[in-house]
C-alpha cells in the first residue's frame, strides 16, 4: 500500500474503525472481545488470527473502551 496508517485513517469512518497502535487499524466488526494486558494495556482479540497480539496502550486504553462499548 502506498498509504500511511494516518493517511487511511482519514479516509474510514471513526464510528467503525480504530488506530490501535502504529501497526493496526481495528474494526469494530471484527472485534470478538478484549482482554486485560499487563501495565493497564488492552489486548483485543479478533474474529480472525493475527501473527501477534493487538495491544491498546496505557494512554489510550480509556479512549478506545468508550469507542468500543458506544452504542451502535
Amino acid at each position: 500500500m502506498d498509504y500511511t496508517l494516518e493517511e487511511m485513517m482519514e479516509d474510514l469512518n471513526p464510528l467503525d474503525f480504530f488506530r490501535a497502535n502504529r501497526q493496526f487499524i481495528v474494526a469494530h466488526k471484527a472485534i470478538r472481545d478484549i482482554s486485560l494486558w499487563f501495565n493497564q494495556k488492552l489486548c483485543v482479540n479478533l474474529l480472525i488470527s493475527t501473527p501477534e497480539n493487538i495491544l491498546i496502550s496505557k494512554a489510550r486504553a480509556s479512549e478506545f473502551k468508550s469507542w468500543y462499548m458506544r452504542e451502535r
